[in-house]
């Protein structure tokens, strides 16, 4: 299991997005369609949201779920990989086709290395 660099809890990160867009509890309840005192709960540790909240909480602050609860320390998976994605195919295009299969075995071999690690 990867160790994340700083242990943070589901109701810390929610409050600093809230804080960050400068809205209420009441906003986030009016919008979300929940009680104020819910979203009191979760941001004083003294509940946690359902698998379903935390979609639509993620879907809200434009958020992976993995970062609400602690677990990536990058906000939007989608926008981490589209970086590398860029650099990646911008390089790719003036490789040869013998080039482009070296590299697919390269990347494939650390992955399995990399997923034996994460197993651990």
């Amino acid at each position: 299991m990867p160790i994340i660099d700083e242990y943070r809890m589901f109701g810390d990160i929610f409050k600093e997005l809230r804080l960050e867009k400068k809205l209420s509890q009441e906003k986030i309840a009016e919008d979300l369609e929940i009680s104020q005192p819910l979203i009191a709960k979760w941001e004083s540790h003294q509940s946690t949201p359902s698998p379903e909240m935390l979609d639509y909480i993620a879907d809200y602050f434009n958020v992976s779920v993995d970062y609400l609860i602690g677990r990536s320390k990058y906000r939007n998976l989608e926008a981490e990989n589209s970086e590398l994605d860029n650099v990646l195919f911008s390089k790719a295009k003036d490789l040869t086709d013998e080039e482009k299969k070296t590299i697919i075995n390269v990347i494939n071999a650390i992955k399995k290395e990399v997923d034996k690690e994460l197993d651990k």
